[in-house]
């Protein structure tokens, strides 16, 4: 009897879990397609390619005591998904799941460039109905110019610490 439960619960959450990527890959899709956020006569260029070597992340406290350092693993490139753990080996581990995307747009009718970035954080260590961080920011440039480093930082654990990530394509 109690094995028939165990198999109904797996059975329910498989079903949960693949409706779930399903709805992230629609999602996924169609979400490129709507530019109503971006700036006017601005049009989608390209998603930015970002591979594991072209990030680092790091967890470092508000006053700046303590900064833990990071590794990455691109889960879900598909869906811009990362899984990143701090302080590994430490008895301070901290694990995050990121979004991470960087799309390229160019003006319609002259020669700017801008970028939309989304940086959202799930906090896997805390309640995850409360542990959601996000942002997205716009960079708008008067020229074509070619991106040495961004780097951005997203609150954790209500602020006392933040997820720092640097790109450099």
């Amino acid at each position: 009897m109690p094995e028939d439960r165990v198999a109904g619960f797996y059975k329910v959450f498989y079903c949960f879990s693949m409706h779930l990527k399903l709805f992230s890959l629609f999602f996924i899709m169609i979400f490129p397609l709507a530019t109503w956020s971006a700036p006017k006569n601005f049009s989608l260029k390209k998603n930015q390619h970002i591979s594991e070597d072209d990030v680092t992340f790091k967890y470092v406290s508000s006053d700046g005591e303590i900064e833990l350092k990071c590794t990455h693993y691109y889960d879900q490139p598909e869906l811009y998904d990362w899984d990143v753990w701090c302080g590994k080996g430490t008895n301070m581990l901290r694990q995050f799941r990121v979004h991470f995307l960087v799309r390229q747009y160019e003006h319609q009718n002259e020669d700017r460039s801008a970028l939309e970035v989304l940086y959202w954080v799930i906090d896997r260590d805390q309640n995850i109905s409360k542990a959601f961080s996000s942002t997205t920011t716009w960079v708008q440039f008067k020229n074509k110019s070619k991106l040495e480093t961004l780097s951005f930082s997203q609150g954790v654990e209500n602020d006392y610490a933040y997820l720092k990530v640097d790109l450099r394509p």
